[in-house]
């Protein structure tokens, strides 16, 4: 009985040690974690807000998708979902980074401010799987992390978006459990696809993609190089004035004035 209390005390002990947590087993048959949300955003735009737009209306969609995709991405983080990604799983056709916009703009004018009004739906999904994503190979200007507004290189590692606008979830490994978990971190926007297949060292995996430029959207921690990335499909729905959500009250957005590249010091570390 002593020698099995021995036996077992070390095997604490041991496991105590351990950094990572290993993915022993998964169930090959599993389908891939779906993620999705929606929120509502009602935008408050003034002329000087759309006066780097060449149409006003274009605008108005790009800050509402935006500014919904900003809300949509608060609402998932606080879930705290831990995505393993597999490869393979989801059926080809069914996810594949398309955006789409729907309704038709019925602004109202604020009567005190002269700010045009108008509510959207936003909707966002995306599936952890591999064969509908890629990773973050470089950050613009030599950089080591990233935030928002910053211009990252990644590649595709199967899937490549038919058009653009497209998007795609950043996800980190979950430093807790390690290298086969992620959490999602950020979402950022496709801004170019190019026609170059790239390939990492055989020390760094030797994966082989797509390569495209991002520019992250929104981001609660700095993206490095090595992160994970999964194609988003996007919505964006313009809402009748009259329409009521009754599951999710619109949340009012001012446009802030233009991003200043100021560069600060990160808050967080990974």
């Amino acid at each position: 009985m002593r020698a099995l209390l021995v036996l077992l005390s070390a095997v604490f002990i041991l496991g105590g040690c351990s950094k990572e947590v290993k993915l022993v087993s998964a169930n090959t048959a599993q389908e891939p974690i779906r993620v999705e949300e929606q929120a509502t955003v009602e935008m408050r735009l003034s002329e000087m807000d759309l006066a780097k737009y060449v149409d006003a209306d274009t605008g108005i969609w790009t800050e509402a998708r935006n500014a919904g995709l900003i809300k949509v991405f608060n609402k998932i983080v606080n879930k705290d979902i831990v995505i393993v990604p597999v490869a393979g799983m989801t059926p080809l056709g069914s996810m594949e980074g398309e955006f789409t916009q729907s309704g038709l703009l019925n602004t109202q004018g604020d009567l005190e401010t002269g700010d045009l009004v108008q509510s959207f739906l936003v909707s966002a999904s995306f599936v952890g799987d591999l064969s509908l994503g890629g990773q973050i190979i470089a950050l613009e200007e030599d950089r080591f992390i990233g935030g928002m507004h910053d211009v990252l290189y990644a590649m595709l590692y199967q899937t490549v978006p038919e058009s653009l606008p497209s998007y795609v979830a950043i996800a980190e490994p979950v430093g807790e459990l390690g290298s086969s978990f992620y959490r999602l971190i950020g979402m950022a926007e496709i801004k170019q696809l190019m026609q170059d297949t790239v390939a990492l060292p055989q020390e760094q995996g030797g994966a082989t993609g797509t390569l495209c430029n991002l520019e992250i959207v929104v981001s609660d921690r700095e993206v490095e190089a090595g992160d994970r990335i999964f194609l988003m499909n996007v919505d964006v729905a313009a809402l009748d004035p009259d329409a009521v959500i009754a599951q999710d009250e619109p949340e009012t957005v001012v446009v802030l004035p233009p991003h200043s590249d100021t560069v600060r010091e990160p808050s967080e570390q990974k």
